[in-house]
Formats: structure tokens, C-alpha cells, sequence
């Protein structure tokens, strides 16, 4: 080990510092590829090549000659291959579940015994529903789970309610606030280290101390644990929330939108990211739909608003979808355009990848919220503005001036 740690600090510290926070960006991308690889071996797809390209990007670590420019070239190979990765994925979800439409999705909860399902694995719902169809229990989903509602297969089931928690999708609240037992889907990471014991089930191939593991997808404890619980006494009204989308419909706004674009009817085109579920960021953009000139429009995925010329598309945060929407635009107008600018409202690693497809294709103007310390380091953030040449967002007034 000791000689292992004298071989490693040489190795580093030989490198340049622009070097070590390339190498940082490149271990970002390879998190956001194998995070997408696990989503598209939920539909039980494999992708063999990305997975040796992974593998052999890995190796290069090892290499004690590689140069920045290697190191770039590695980045936008793997960074391109995600972006596919995310469009098989949105083409084999909506093959699965029969497509998706517009739908209001229920925050409210109803008297009765429930069932929060939790996590990212859509065949996971979709079991534990199969299993309390004739059960006289409710299903509700939380996190990523959202975008179920608007999947047309989740819609045949009647006791799939609706979507708990706040906007926040705070767990620890969330969790222990709910009156029946909870399933941890697979591939789900939440902080249950202070939660009730007792009602936190997962049938993922590891489970956080004080969850029970479920085996062979039998869902019986999760279930008998659901009817010996308290349930929701009374239930509660909240506000309804605005999910998915006709594809039609897209399809028609988006010809609409290139045909105003090319008469310089629409200067500028905003095309904004997710709903951070942040107050400072919905005050963000809150801001520049108020000072939105009538020559512009907006492509929102998370930000609502009554004006015309802003058109929200709610794909529940889920990225896929996103990008399978934008192709249909980009097949039709340049990427490269200097009239679109893009918003990202995230720092996680699918956002950075993101990011580097969109520059790798030309894309000029690239506005990002800044990334905090603990999800990217204040230097490698630095390396990757500088490098990509990426807009960090002030205040929404002084981004448009900037922009206009």
C-alpha cells in the first residue's frame, strides 16, 4: 500500500493542474455514461461497445504521457456516446409503456392504506402495482418515479394516486412523514440512516442498514407492512402539477417556432433546462419571463408561465426525454445558431455532459447555474468554463442585457 501511495503521488504530482482537472471532467462523464448504462439495462439493453469504451478510458488513467488534448478527445468521444445512450433510452421508455401524453399529476393524498414507491426503476412500480391491484391500497411515487403519470401504461392502473413529497423531494421528510411503507426501488440512494425502521423496504442487490431486503420480487412484507400501518387518516388537497406532452403538438409548435426564427420573427430562442426546485432559481427565471421581449421565445422543461411566447414541455426532470425533444428541433434548425441560447439549471454529472455534446455540435451560448464545492471543485468548475467557453448566470436582467 505504501509503495502504491508513493507510485500515486509521484504520478500526481507531475501533472499540471489543468491536467488533473481534465482528468476530473473525463471521471465526471464516465459517471454520467455508466449512470445511463444501469438506466438502459433496466429494459434489459446492454451496449457493448460503450461499455469497452468506458473500460478502455479507465486504462488511460494509467497513462503517465496522455496530454490535455488526449484527454478532451476521450471527453467528447464519451460525452457523445451518453447523448445516444440517453436517446435509446427515451425511445425503448416510451416502446415499454405505450407512449406518453399530457396529464395533471395529484400531490394530494386520500383516507386509506398506502404504498410509497421511490427511486428510478419504472418495472419496480410497475410490479408493486401488478401485486396490490386488488389490495384496497393506494400507490404513490416520489422522486424521479414522477414521470410514471404520464407514461399511458402506469394510467390503466386506478390506485396509483399521485406524487408525494414537496418540490424538494426531501427523503428524510418525506419518509418519515408517511403513514404506510416504503419501497426503495434499485439503483435508489437516499439518506435513511435516521428513518423509521421497520417500513423501508428495497429489492436492490444492496440494501442501507435498517432497510429490509425483498427477495425474489416478493412483495408480501412490503404489503402486509402497508395494512398493519397507520395510513393516511383524512388525506390532504395540494395543487396539481402539469406532466408530459403530445408529441403532435410538439411537432407543430417546433415548425412554427423555425419559421419565426428564419423570418427574424423570434431573435432569440431561451431553451431552459429542469426544474432545480430551487427558490433562487425559480426567482431566476421569474425574473426573465418579465422582461421577455415579444421577438423572443422560450423552450422551458421546468419553469411555467401564462405567456405566448413561452412554451413549457414538463418532462418530470427526466433527462432522456429531454434530449429526445431537442433532436426533433435540431434536425431542423442549426444547433450553431447564435439566436439560441441554452439555460442549465443543474450541476450534476448528466448536466456536464450535457454541456460538452452541446459545444462538441457548435452550440455558442451556454449559460449554467454556478456549481457548489461539494458537487464539482472550484478549480475543475473554473477548467471547465474557461475550456468550453460557458457563461456562469447573475441576476436574469443582466444575462439578457448580455445576451441581446
Amino acid at each position: 500500500i505504501a509503495l502504491g501511495e508513493k507510485i500515486f503521488l509521484k504520478k500526481y504530482k507531475r501533472r499540471s493542474r489543468e491536467e488533473k482537472n481534465l482528468i476530473e471532467i473525463l471521471q465526471i462523464i464516465i459517471k454520467s455514461v455508466s449512470l445511463n448504462m444501469i438506466k438502459l439495462n433496466d429494459f434489459n439493453e446492454f451496449d457493448e461497445e460503450i461499455y469497452h469504451q468506458i473500460l478502455e478510458t479507465l486504462n488511460t488513467f494509467n497513462n503517465k504521457n496522455i496530454t490535455c488534448d488526449e484527454i478532451l478527445t476521450k471527453i467528447s468521444k464519451l460525452a457523445e456516446m451518453d447523448h445516444k445512450l440517453q436517446l435509446r433510452i427515451s425511445e425503448v421508455l416510451l416502446k415499454s409503456f405505450n407512449g406518453i401524453n399530457k396529464i395533471k399529476v395529484s400531490h394530494s393524498t386520500q383516507k386509506g392504506k398506502a404504498i410509497l414507491v421511490s427511486g428510478n426503476n419504472f418495472f419496480d412500480l410497475l410490479d408493486v402495482l401488478n401485486a396490490t391491484k386488488d389490495k384496497n391500497i393506494d400507490i404513490y411515487t416520489h422522486s424521479n418515479l414522477l414521470i410514471t403519470h404520464a407514461l399511458k401504461k402506469f394510467q390503466e392502473y386506478k390506485h396509483l394516486k399521485g406524487h408525494y413529497g414537496d418540490t424538494t423531494e426531501n427523503c428524510i421528510l418525506d419518509f418519515a412523514t408517511f403513514p404506510g411503507s416504503i419501497l426503495l426501488t434499485k439503483n435508489s440512494r437516499n439518506n435513511t440512516e435516521y428513518l423509521y425502521r421497520g417500513r423501508l423496504f428495497s429489492n436492490d442487490y444492496i440494501v442501507p442498514d435498517g432497510v429490509i431486503k425483498i427477495e425474489n420480487n416478493d412483495y408480501s412484507t412490503l404489503i402486509n407492512t402497508a395494512v398493519i400501518s397507520k395510513g393516511f387518516s383524512k388525506g390532504k388537497t395540494k395543487a396539481e402539477t402539469n406532466l408530459g406532452y403530445n408529441e403532435e403538438e410538439i411537432n407543430s409548435k417546433f415548425e412554427e417556432i423555425i419559421t419565426k426564427l428564419n423570418n427574424n420573427e423570434i431573435e432569440k430562442l431561451y431553451i431552459i433546462g429542469i426544474d432545480a426546485h430551487l427558490i433562487a432559481q425559480k426567482e431566476y427565471f421569474n425574473e426573465m419571463f418579465e422582461n421577455l421581449k415579444q421577438n423572443e421565445f422560450v423552450i422551458s422543461f421546468g419553469y411555467e408561465s401564462n405567456k405566448s411566447n413561452i412554451m413549457t414541455i414538463n418532462t418530470g426532470n427526466y433527462i432522456p426525454l429531454v434530449s429526445n425533444i431537442l433532436k426533433k428541433l435540431f434536425a431542423k434548425y442549426p444547433i450553431s445558431s447564435e439566436k439560441i441560447t441554452f439555460f442549465f439549471t443543474t450541476c450534476d454529472v448528466m448536466t456536464i455532459s450535457s454541456i460538452v455534446t452541446l459545444k462538441d455540435n457548435n452550440a455558442k451560448n451556454i449559460y449554467m447555474a454556478k456549481c457548489p464545492p461539494t458537487l464539482v471543485n472550484p478549480s475543475v468548475y473554473e477548467t471547465l468554463i474557461k475550456k468550453y467557453n460557458i457563461h456562469t448566470t447573475s441576476s436574469a436582467d443582466k444575462d439578457l442585457q448580455k445576451i441581446r
